[in-house]
């Protein structure tokens, strides 16, 4: 809850010229208020079995619905005025809201067996959004700015809790099912691995996967920081005019790192995918073992 109560007030700090940034700063005042609560709860013995019953499971949910409603009431998209270019905030936008569904469905116990449609939809709703800002770079209206734009340029801030939102549901459905006692079989882990690190939770090492995930997250987080803040488009916008042509190549390094960081996931999953099969084998040949073999040498 104060994770997520931080998340509202930076919510709050980011968007407070939008008219639903007052929203953000209550949000974050009721998490603060119920973390306390449960601060205090936690104290009390008959309490506290009912409250750490949920082994995670009811944190991650909070997180994830606070993300998305963030999400929802944040920008998607930022105004150009001179460009007459819109900010469309998530509500507005249809992406958004089949994004923001699909996300839900992956919590919601009865559609569980819709989590894999949900999951790709979401992915490929993020990618969709992406990919559309960055076609409108090659637009005569961006074409004749004559300004080095980015496609993280025209990216809001919730566009970024989707996708940290997707990053988190992808974590939870990985460690939901890596409680499955059966050995897990390559084609129940490769799909996940689409997320760094996350074919490792589903591979039951979530300490490792989530260590990949959160490097995955410093090179986006670098990457948006390249990015030209929407004030600096309002402040020259209100003149008609762009902010100074300036070099973005930089924003190149730590897409190269991003690249390097998912590369390296594959790779350790796939070690740790194979160390898993190999286990399984040799398991599987001690089993059927004559009864006065010696398992260790037929194993060897």
């Amino acid at each position: 809850m104060l994770v997520l109560g931080a998340l509202f007030l930076a919510a709050f700090l980011v968007a407070r010229g939008n008219a639903n940034a007052g929203i953000f700063l209550f949000l974050a005042v009721v998490c603060a208020g119920v973390a306390v609560v449960i601060v205090f709860a936690k104290g009390l013995g008959r309490f506290r079995g009912a409250i750490l019953s949920g082994r995670g499971r009811v944190d991650r949910d909070l997180l994830l619905g606070g993300l998305l409603l963030i999400g929802l009431l944040a920008p998607w998209s930022v105004a150009l005025p001179s460009l007459r270019w819109p900010q469309v905030f998530g509500w507005q936008s249809p992406v958004a809201l089949a994004i923001t569904l699909a996300l839900i469905v992956t919590r919601v116990g009865p559609l569980r067996r819709y989590t894999v449609p949900a999951i790709v939809i979401a992915g490929f709703g993020l990618a969709a959004w992406f990919g559309w800002l960055s076609a409108q770079l090659l637009t005569p209206a961006f074409r004749a700015s004559a300004f080095p734009f980015l496609p993280i340029d025209l990216l809001g801030e919730g566009w970024y809790a989707a996708l940290l939102a997707f990053a988190i549901g992808v974590d939870g459905v990985a460690s939901d099912a890596s409680r499955d006692d059966r050995p897990a079989r390559p084609g129940e882990v490769w799909p996940f691995a689409i997320v760094p690190g996350e074919g490792l939770v589903r591979l039951s090492y979530p300490g490792r996967g989530r260590l990949w995930m959160a490097a995955a997250a410093c090179s986006v987080f670098l990457f948006q920081a390249n990015a030209i803040v929407p004030a600096e488009f309002q402040f020259y916008g209100s003149f008609g005019g762009l902010p100074p042509p300036r070099p973005r190549g930089s924003a190149l390094i730590p897409v190269v790192v991003g690249l390097i960081i998912w590369l390296a996931s594959l790779r350790d999953t796939q070690q740790k995918l194979r160390l898993e099969q190999n286990a399984d084998a040799r398991y599987a040949a001690a089993t059927t073992l004559s009864p006065g073999a010696d398992p260790s040498r037929r194993a060897r």
